[in-house]
């Protein structure tokens, strides 16, 4: 042997391949994009819980109140309706953009 300790080497490996990958933001989604719909869903609600719990509730208030104000808008008659079916359709064909 080379006199290095076995798992060394194991360790010099992972290290260079980390080095040789490093994460970017890129790399990131380009990896998401071979997920199947379930894992990416798993790794929405894991990115969710991995928010600051103050920031979460702020936004869901944020969210609440857009819905209110939504809501009053339609009843005054001010914000037309839109059937589920076209609305998920109008979604899918920005997502695909």
């Amino acid at each position: 042997m080379n006199g290095r300790h076995p798992q060394s080497a194991v360790l010099d490996s992972t290290k260079d391949y980390y080095d040789d990958s490093a994460m970017n933001l890129t790399s990131i989604q380009n990896e998401i994009r071979k997920l199947e719909p379930a894992e990416r869903a798993s790794l929405i609600d894991l990115l969710w819980d991995s928010l600051d719990a103050e920031h979460i509730k702020e936004i869901e208030a944020k969210w609440a109140a857009e819905s209110e104000d939504r809501i009053d808008a339609f009843e005054r008659g001010e914000l037309p309706g839109v059937e589920g079916p076209s609305a998920l359709e109008e979604l899918r064909s920005s997502l695909r953009k």
